[in-house]
């Protein structure tokens, strides 16, 4: 898989596409903590000076944006270019950068949007560009995220303090049951210590007076500690976070090119991500990566999956696209597991066309319902269990949500092991289909904002650049929509987003 450019380009640092982590470089050192430093330095983000109070802080209110070198006349495969000029509260120019905006170009009315690339210069000042795409009107989006202030906050209390989120864990022994904070590193200075003894990765959890260790059966997602002063506070608050900034811009016409060639090459692994991925027309995913295809009835899916085994194994953004092939496909049927439905395994299978389509979740950190230790299982460890074979055998990966909130290298630890995983899987068995879900957009709270999401969802990328799997662009699918965003998208997105993955699966 080539790298797709980064959506988001802060100045001055270097974009992961320069950078090698392919898993056969030659370092010199110690090859894991090589990668690891060129990881993180594919998300260093620019900083702020030091005590800049809340009104001079970037306001989406003053911050505007103006079209450079405007025309009568707009044609697809144009691209147009947007600066964007910062301006704190006192309506004053800001001299430096750091502040994350997103940015679409989109028509309601034709149910039309694609993602625009934003770059960072440093100054105060923003260029967005944004590729024509289809005929009729359009009109530029842009909202304010975060000021470069408010990063600067999110940054810090995501390495300071991974204890804003905390994790139940239900012991019980000899008749008797207790409820304790578990989580990622040490809750408390007596705690029980679990260690996979695969992947290495460690659970902690506060030890019970007079309960073993072993007594640790359930696990749940826990409750939300505050972290912020009340000066922190002012600047993630609703008002100043993904806020709209204004124009004197109006709607533009695009007019169809003369003539056209659809260039793309057939779905398959390994193909270059251009930036836009693709955009939406009638509610329809185009990707640039590849032509992609429609499934619109129950046959047509299951004359894709018929004989194929596909294994879903992630977060509840995943679990959509399972509800989505079982609610749509009569003949696909769910099995009763006598499972917590939310972590699952769910599994379902079509006995008549002879498929089966599974999902279970990642393991912890997971803010979910209630569920058996026992349940819980590394996607890592999972794929080192399955033999591999013939084409039949899909594998559907996502795995960002549930590390948000926490420091950064945990997620790096997860995230290797499944991508090393995944690299053993395609050694033993070089035809199964391998599909990563990039992350979605829509966290838009102190705890989890969209920045936090953009940092893991880079980090990802990069990790598994250089392998060939297909990286599925949920972000970019979930940023240019015209519903309003949220972490589990509307039906029509998850829609596009299965009929994505099975394009990629049956791309002959």
């Amino acid at each position: 898989m080539t790298t797709p450019p980064a959506r988001y380009h802060p100045a001055p640092v270097m974009s992961y596409l320069s950078i090698n982590t392919s898993l056969d470089s030659k370092t010199s050192g110690d090859p894991d903590q090589e990668e690891i430093q060129r990881l993180n330095k594919v998300i260093e983000w620019p900083e702020p000076p030091s005590g800049v109070d809340f009104m001079s802080s970037t306001s989406p209110k003053t911050t505007y944006y103006v079209l450079l070198h405007p025309h009568d006349t707009y044609y697809i495969g144009h691209r147009i270019n947007v600066v964007i000029s910062a301006r704190d509260h006192y309506d004053r120019p800001k001299t430096y950068g750091g502040d994350y905006f997103e940015a679409k170009l989109h028509s309601p009315n034709l149910k039309a949007g694609v993602t625009g690339a934003v770059t960072d210069h440093g100054n105060g000042s923003y260029s967005a560009t944004f590729l024509l795409l289809w005929p009729g009107d359009a009109q530029v989006h842009i909202s304010l995220v975060h000021s470069s202030e408010a990063v600067s906050v999110l940054s810090r209390k995501r390495e300071s303090r991974p204890d804003k989120i905390h994790f139940n864990g239900y012991f019980s022994y000899d008749g008797s049951s207790a409820i304790v904070q578990c989580n990622v590193q040490p809750p408390g200075p007596d705690v029980c210590t679990y260690q996979d003894l695969l992947s290495k990765e460690e659970w902690f959890c506060i030890r019970p007076k007079g309960f073993p260790c072993s007594s640790y059966q359930e696990h749940s997602g826990g409750n939300r500690h505050p972290i912020l002063n009340a000066t922190e506070q002012q600047f993630l608050q609703r008002s100043v976070t993904d806020q709209m900034i204004s124009s004197t811009l109006k709607k533009i016409s695009i007019l169809p090119q003369n003539s056209s060639t659809d260039d793309r090459s057939v779905c398959r692994p390994g193909l270059p991500i251009p930036d836009p991925s693709g955009y939406y027309y009638q509610d329809v995913w185009q990707s640039r990566v590849c032509r992609n295809r429609q499934f619109p009835t129950p046959s047509s899916v299951t004359s894709c999956l018929k004989g194929k085994v596909v294994y879903m194994f992630g977060d509840s953004t995943l679990r959509q696209w399972w509800e989505y092939l079982v609610d749509f496909v009569p003949s696909l049927q769910r099995l009763d597991l006598h499972v917590s439905y939310a972590p699952g395994p769910l599994l379902a299978t079509d006995a008549e066309h002879g498929y089966l389509v599974q999902w279970r979740a990642h393991e912890r950190p997971l803010s979910m319902k209630r569920t058996r230790v026992q349940e819980l299982q590394y996607i890592a460890n999972q794929l080192d269990g399955i033999g591999g074979g013939d084409d039949g055998l899909v594998i559907v990966i996502n795995c960002m949500a549930h590390f948000v909130s926490l420091p950064v290298r945990f997620y790096l630890q997860r995230i290797r092991n499944i991508r090393n995983s995944v690299h053993r899987l395609l050694q033993r068995s070089p035809n199964t289909t391998v599909i990563i879900k990039s992350g979605n957009t829509g966290f838009l709270y102190d705890h989890g904002s969209d920045w936090l999401s953009l940092q893991l969802d880079t980090l990802m990328r990069a990790t598994f650049s250089g392998l060939p799997v297909t990286l599925l662009d949920a972000w970019q699918m979930t940023s240019c929509h015209y519903l309003p965003k949220g972490i589990h998208p509307k039906e029509i997105i998850v829609k596009n987003m299965v009929d994505t993955m099975l394009s990629f699966i049956c791309s002959r």
